[in-house]
């Protein structure tokens, strides 16, 4: 009995040990968690995230980092996802924790691939501290398609004019699919979360529909997409998405026709069928010649050019289906007498019968249209307080009926309208060559409105006010009409396509660029140049000279004399003077502001140090000093700087400059002796400043200056000149817009 229970003793210790042995490697198999389930983030992504961060390697010579190369790809090989003991060595490598960045270690072994919302939670906090400049952002996209071959990825909003390049693979795998992605600059980055939910793209152009595939047109961009729910060809359509596949279509199939009279924010009038509200996402496509998504603003008002497709009473897309000749223009009547573009009352006089128009006697949105029975006869348009040289209109006047009162439109033939634009614009006594450069210039400013009205909410291209061109303030004359014909068509073109031209009366002897009007356009209009405009001007005004115009020494120099070689220089508005005795700093704050109101980016305050806001200015004080401190090419002023007892301020922009320091009531002596009460503006921008001190307020100043006009593209008078030396019109366009052509367009919107 002894010998068995040593030995049952000795069995029940094994079995025990065996136990405890048992216990604890099932304890540490329970330790050994469970890798986390979800998407993971691959290391391509983290890669291309890292890389725009400048996130490479800690190697210091090009062979550390090639190595570094040879040894990450080894190491993190293409096509695997990130492992968290891959996280841990960059978590140390580049010292995140002092950034806050998360530790998972509760959540993942070390072998464990890392989830995709983990790794983004850590990439946000990496930005906050590492992209100062916010260069890269998420945002949500519906992806159209992907170009492997140049990287192109075009989405819903980008269009096919601009699409991004795409960096991950994972967006060839989720076209037709919305998402969040990280965008910088023109890159698709990553995706960060592709949506399940459906996603409806409305009005798209069907092109073609064979076996359960649909070509679309949308946005710029084209596009081929399986379905079951067949759409005709050639028509408009919503396509609804779910997970990459269309799940419904809707096509839609009404449409009406008609000339365009009027587009506003919220809806079309089109004639013989009334007023439409512009529906959700309408859309515009161009279906003559190349296809083309078009804006809004792409309407041509006045035409009968687009097909308009409706849904529930709602404009949902326009069909722009023919290339019409651009051969005819609107033009809104303004009620100069009350600065408004509304009148209570007319008289009109068609065919020798007078016709008495009030706005009572019209409904709201009730449309009535004159016109005499013989297309070379006119309507003459009488309005009380207004008073011009030339009142009889040809072509239509259209008067319609808004709530503030009538609006008078007329329509009519571009080459007629230029009839009464040209003797408007420039003296008929002019060189017949200037006439036809006036001509070109005039043609192809309004062509482009055209294109593009200037007033669409009113059913006008442009009005009849300096705002676009002077219209009806002269009458016809021979000399101009002539010069009209003899460039019939002409337009003035930039690398083919219609050139935007300003003009202006007289130049100083030098020219400036688009810059003075801040517009952010000054790229774009690169034939546009500042220069000296005078007899050693070779073929086109030259830039060198402008830039050292810039500086106050060379400038006051230039302008304080008279160059004989200069275009102009026997013009009475070459060289003026404008002298402010006493200042009415009252009435000059009151000028400030209205300014301010205008452009309130145009009006700064200086807070501490040199930094300058823009806010109201509340008093103006005593001023102490008013100088110049900034010209633009030419020696235009472009910053005026008004220091006073209660604060410095600065007035940007030529125009605005020219606003504040013109009183009213001083006179402009032009080099002639004659003398003019500028208004409002000053001659020009091109001026300097002598103050005229009491004690240690400036009390009053002198400007001289020369010049009348903003000093941007054709000088007219500068252009008298030239055609008085027997320079063609087409040289004369070319001295003044570099690069450009005249050339006969077509008259169409292609």
């Amino acid at each position: 009995m002894k010998y068995d229970a040593k030995l049952l003793i000795k069995m029940a210790l094994i079995f025990f040990g065996l136990l405890f042995l048992v216990c604890i490697w099932l304890g540490r198999r329970q330790l050994v968690r469970k890798a986390p389930e979800g998407d993971k983030i691959s290391v391509e992504d983290v890669t291309i995230l890292l890389d725009v961060l400048d996130i490479h390697s800690l190697a210091g010579t090009e062979a550390d980092e090639r190595d570094a190369e040879k040894e990450a790809q080894a190491v993190w090989p293409a096509g695997s996802n990130l492992t968290y003991e891959q996280y841990m060595e960059l978590y140390r490598k580049f010292a995140w924790e002092s950034m806050g960045l998360p530790v998972y270690e509760e959540r993942y072994e070390p072998e464990h691939e890392m989830l995709r919302a983990d790794w983004y939670e850590a990439y946000r906090i990496l930005l906050a501290h590492l992209d100062t400049e916010s260069e890269i952002w998420e945002t949500t996209v519906f992806l159209l398609k992907t170009d492997s071959e140049t990287g192109e990825a075009y989405t819903e909003n980008s269009g096919g004019e601009t699409p991004y390049r795409y960096r991950s693979p994972e967006f060839e795998r989720n076209v037709f699919r919305e998402m969040k992605a990280y965008v910088k600059g023109s890159q698709l980055l990553t995706i960060v979360e592709v949506f399940s939910g459906k996603h409806e793209l409305k009005n798209v152009w069907v092109t073609e529909s064979t076996e359960g595939v649909l070509q679309c047109f949308y946005r710029q961009t084209a596009f081929q997409v399986e379905t079951d729910h067949p759409v005709e060809r050639e028509r408009i359509a919503d396509l609804t998405f779910r997970e990459g596949r269309i799940i419904d279509t809707k096509e839609k199939n009404e449409k009406v026709h008609g000339k365009l009279l009027r587009v506003s924010e919220k809806e079309l009038e089109i004639e013989g069928e009334g007023v439409f509200p512009i529906g959700e996402g309408m859309e515009v496509y161009k279906l003559y010649g190349s296809l083309e998504s078009l804006a809004k603003k792409d309407l041509r008002i006045g035409y009968a050019d687009t097909d308009y497709v409706i849904e529930k009473g709602r404009v949902c897309a326009c069909l722009v289906s023919q290339a019409e000749k651009a051969d005819r223009i609107r033009v809104l009547l303004k009620n100069t007498a009350k600065g408004s573009n509304y009148y209570d009352a007319a008289e009109l006089e068609v065919d020798g019968e007078k016709i008495q128009i009030k706005a009572g006697d019209f409904a709201v949105g009730e449309r009535r249209t004159y016109q005499c029975n013989a297309l070379t006869d006119k309507v003459t348009v009488r309005i009380d307080g207004i008073e011009k040289q030339d009142n009889a209109y040809r072509g239509a006047i259209e008067c319609c009926r808004h709530e503030e009162g009538l609006v008078l439109i007329n329509e009519l033939p571009l080459e007629e309208y230029l009839y009464a634009v040209v003797p408007s614009e420039m003296p008929a006594s002019y060189p017949q060559e200037a006439l036809k450069a006036q001509a070109v210039c005039a043609r192809t400013y309004a062509y482009l409105y055209i294109l593009h009205a200037g007033l669409p909410e009113l059913g006008a291209h442009v009005d009849d006010t300096t705002t676009y061109q002077v219209y009806h303030n002269s009458g016809e004359n021979g000399a101009t009409t002539t010069a009209v014909k003899e460039t019939d068509g002409m337009l003035l073109t930039y690398q083919g396509n219609p050139a935007q031209n300003y003009y202006y009366s007289t130049s100083c002897g030098a020219g400036t660029d688009a810059g003075v009007w801040k517009s952010g356009r000054e790229e774009e209009l690169t034939y546009i140049r500042a220069g000296r405009m005078n007899d050693n001007a070779e073929s086109s005004i030259r830039d060198e000279d402008a830039e050292l115009l810039r500086g106050e020494e060379n400038f006051r120099q230039f302008i304080t004399s008279v160059d004989d070689t200069d275009l102009e220089s026997d013009e009475p508005w070459y060289r003026w003077k404008y002298t402010v005795e006493t200042i009415d700093t009252e009435a000059m704050l009151s000028r400030i502001m209205k300014r301010y109101q205008s452009s309130p980016e145009s009006v700064l305050t200086r807070t501490e140090g040199d930094y300058y806001v823009s806010q109201p200015i509340q008093k103006l004080g005593k001023i102490r000093n008013l100088s110049i401190v900034r010209r633009g090419p030419g020696g235009v002023a472009d910053e005026l700087l008004i220091e006073t007892d209660t604060g410095t301020y600065k007035i940007i922009a030529e125009y605005n400059i020219r606003a504040v320091l013109c009183d009213g009531t001083s006179e402009v002596i032009r080099q002639d002796g004659s003398a003019v009460v500028p208004g409002s503006l000053l001659p020009s921008g091109f001026f300097v400043i002598d103050s005229g001190k009491k004690g240690e307020s400036v009390v009053g100043y002198t400007l001289i200056g020369g010049g009348y006009g903003h000093g941007v593209g054709m000088s007219q008078n500068g252009a008298r000149a030239l055609g008085e030396k027997g320079v063609s019109y087409q040289d004369i366009l070319e001295f003044y817009f570099s690069g450009c052509r005249v050339e006969e367009a077509g008259i169409q919107a292609d």
